[in-house]
């Protein structure tokens, strides 16, 4: 069973400020006790622990080089929002009103994916998640925790990963496939990499009958080239642009180009160049479009504006 470490506890009192931080981990606490002793969590509780986890998630961006309460302040977070998950009836809850943690679901309703990074003292980003799966033919909710291990994976885009061994991202759009072998979730996340590039990944998503899952599909098709996910790097001072269009059918995403010719391969240069790729999902497979033609939908605006 998940338990709070007394040690943090101890700490605290160690550290300034140190009872509005013990209050918010009592709080914490109190949740985790509810849960972890058999109550069927109700909308109430349920709209408590999110007002929670949206607090403890942005108080950790509060957290500048001081690696230990960061982690600490995480450890704390990641229980919190396990325990709120695995209470009875969570699958059921929106969670629409999360801060600073990303919650995407799947058209189907079948997956629901909850994601966050938090920065280290070097400037470099990592993330944490878990997934929740019905399994159908079973009628049980699946829990799955996602470990990132992208800074030891050799060969990102040809390797088939795990929950366990995970390219770790925030995300923001899934979309629901048909496949030839079975449903396939794409998902579109965001990786702030380091203090100079930041990436956008690209990756597909699959579940066994058991409910085993695993990422990385040979799905992703340019030229006589197949990739089982996509993972653009850029520099840190532009913004990258990967979304779904439905009025296109397709991913649309601005092209990176290095700002010089002698910048190329240095992706700390590289930025939109005002073009437009595409990838369309076409016999099972996401074909890269080149160069496609596409106006960016104005955005709306109020009446007095």
């Amino acid at each position: 069973m998940p338990y709070i470490s007394l040690t943090i506890f101890v700490k605290l009192f160690q550290k300034p400020n140190s009872l509005a931080k013990l209050l918010s981990l009592l709080s914490v606490f109190f949740l985790f006790f509810f849960v972890t002793h058999g109550q069927e969590a109700s909308t109430p509780y349920f709209h408590n622990a999110e007002n929670e986890i949206s607090l403890l998630a942005g108080q950790m961006s509060d957290v500048k080089f001081n690696d230990s309460l960061l982690f600490q302040r995480n450890d704390s977070l990641q229980q919190l929002v396990f325990n709120t998950l695995k209470a009875e009836n969570s699958f059921s809850y929106l969670f629409d009103s999360l801060k600073h943690i990303g919650c995407i679901k799947s058209e189907d309703g079948l997956l629901r994916i909850f994601t966050w990074n938090l920065v280290k003292a070097d400037g470099t980003h990592h993330h944490y998640g878990f997934m929740q799966y019905y399994l159908k033919a079973q009628k049980e909710v699946l829990l799955i925790p996602l470990t990132d291990k992208s800074d030891s994976i050799a060969e990102p885009e040809i390797e088939v990963l795990t929950p366990e061994n995970w390219f770790g991202a925030t995300y923001y759009q899934v979309l629901t496939n048909g496949h030839s072998s079975g449903t396939v979730y794409t998902l579109i996340g965001w990786d702030g990499n380091n203090l100079y590039t930041n990436k956008k990944v690209i990756d597909v998503l699959q579940f066994s009958e058991n409910g085993k899952a695993k990422f990385g599909k040979a799905v992703f098709k340019a030229g006589k080239k197949k990739l089982r996910r996509i993972i653009f790097e850029y520099s840190r001072m532009a913004a990258m642009m990967i979304k779904y269009d439905p009025q296109y059918q397709m991913i649309v995403m601005d092209h990176l180009a290095p700002s010089e010719s002698v910048y190329t391969g240095n992706f700390r240069f590289y930025g939109p160049d005002l073009s437009y790729d595409g990838l369309k999902f076409n016999e099972d497979m996401w074909e890269y479009i080149p160069t496609i033609d596409y106006k960016k939908p104005k955005p709306k605006r109020g009446l007095f504006k």
